[in-house]
């Protein structure tokens, strides 16, 4: 039997918050001991790095099992797990010393626990590669096509602030106005799995950094319609049966299905009178393809259990039309940036070796209640949204068009600038008004979406 062997000191940090404070440990190792090698180790601690008081807080046999002494502290057992970690690096650090042969070593590792941590080690470098390949999955295509290099040219930034008319008032004391960021497009990303009790697309970040802005006051015939689409649907007895049969072979096996399937024809043989005549009737036109043998031979149909349910949501949509009528050049110069700024942001973006399409940038309306001067760069997107017009989600520009001469007639400035420009937008928003958008805090006084 060799002689015992103690590592060095080393400190471990245990306890949060307020209560986190650093102890000082060390580990004796006894062994080897017999054939074949057994091997057990004593976690001594000490009052300091100096390594006054040492006492025994734990002994660990030959298999790793732990038994706490009774100069181990609440403390200590509260934070045995962090203590034993401790425990197997530093007997890791004295392997040399106290064993010559694989046989030994593994004894040791036996003993100390590190063969736990060697595992450990390996699930969390495979569950992380299992993370990683499914994070590769996930992103897929998209991820592919976001990275793409755009076409020379492509504008996708510095679309700069503009607003129309120049003269518009902001902050308090001025007016209400729509102002509209350009953002880039970013696709929603595959969230969660059937087992984590999650699983659909995760929401567009509302926080992202736009890449151009416009205001403009807003227009008259403002309004919002909401609809979410309901159809009628039949479900009568004997599909109800044979549902069942179906479901039951699915999640129960084609066996469990055979004798539901033999259950329901059992019952309704059994059933007797009108109401087994009845749905045999109807089983039997089903099974000859005839579908009306029961109303030809009793004058009656099956119940259809007729109700209305619920399909799907719908996407809003919102027009608007503004007058751009510019007075001094300055705006003129605005009128033209503004019309340009919508024409090349709802514009496809091209790749580089022109394989790919890319979608268009996307944008973020709000109606702001004497807001902020987006100009000064002291304002967010939610910053003073008008609590008594309705809010958007982000939205497309599926139509954009432009009448020259809305006066009917062929009028310029001298330097060719038209006098009046018709704009008329039609957005679409990306994604449906849910019930969880409005939050379930007591309805507060603002319409919201």
């Amino acid at each position: 039997m060799a002689d015992p062997v103690t590592s060095e000191k080393s400190s471990l940090t245990i306890g949060k918050g307020s209560n986190k404070k650093n102890i000082f440990t060390a580990t004796k190792v006894i062994g080897p001991n017999g054939t074949p090698p057994k091997y057990t180790t004593e976690i001594i601690k000490y009052d300091d790095a100096s390594g006054s008081n040492p006492r025994t807080i734990a002994k660990t046999d030959e298999n790793g099992k732990t038994e706490w002494t009774n100069n181990a502290s609440k403390e200590d057992k509260r934070n045995k797990e962090a203590i034993k970690k401790a425990s197997a690096q530093q007997t890791g650090t004295v392997t040399s010393d106290v064993t010559t042969n694989a046989a030994e070593k593994e004894a040791l590792n036996n003993a100390s626990g590190n063969k736990n941590l060697a595992q450990e080690s390996n699930n969390k470098t495979d569950d992380a590669k299992t993370a990683a390949q499914e994070k590769t999955a996930k992103e897929g295509l998209g991820k592919a096509l976001k990275d793409i290099e755009s076409a020379k040219g492509t504008k996708e930034e510095g679309f700069g602030v503009h607003v129309f008319p120049t003269s518009l008032r902001f902050g308090e004391g001025g007016q209400d106005f729509l102002k509209i960021d350009m953002m880039k497009y970013e696709p929603r990303d595959m969230t969660g799995d059937a087992n984590s009790g999650m699983l659909g697309l995760s929401d567009r970040k509302k926080d992202r950094t736009s890449i151009g802005t416009v205001v403009l006051p807003i227009p008259g015939g403002i309004q919002d319609s909401q609809a979410v689409s309901w159809s009628k649907d039949n479900m009568d007895a004997t599909q109800i049966a044979l549902a069942n049969i179906a479901l039951t072979a699915i999640t129960e096996g084609m066996g469990a299905g055979a004798d539901a399937f033999t259950q329901n024809i059992g019952n309704v043989t059994n059933s007797g009178g009108d109401v087994g005549k009845a749905v045999a009737t109807k089983i039997a036109g089903m099974a000859a393809g005839a579908g009306n043998l029961m109303t030809r031979t009793t004058g009656a149909i099956m119940n259809p259990n007729m109700e209305l349910l619920f399909n799907s949501p719908s996407l809003r949509s919102f027009s608007f039309s503004f007058l751009l009528a510019p007075r001094d050049k300055k705006e003129a110069e605005s009128v033209i940036k503004i019309i340009r700024f919508f024409k090349q942001g709802m514009a496809p973006i091209r790749s580089k070796s022109r394989l790919f399409l890319r979608s268009p940038h996307t944008f973020r309306l709000a109606y702001k209640h004497k807001g902020l001067d987006p100009r000064a760069g002291k304002t967010n997107s939610s910053a003073k949204d008008h609590p008594f017009l309705n809010k958007f989600k982000e939205c497309a520009l599926n139509s954009f068009g432009v009448n020259y001469t809305p006066q009917g007639q062929y009028s310029t400035y001298e330097d060719g600038v038209m006098t009046s420009y018709q704009m008329s937008m039609g957005f679409q928003e990306l994604t449906p008004v849910y019930n969880d958008d409005y939050g379930n805090d007591a309805f507060p006084n603002e319409i919201g979406f």
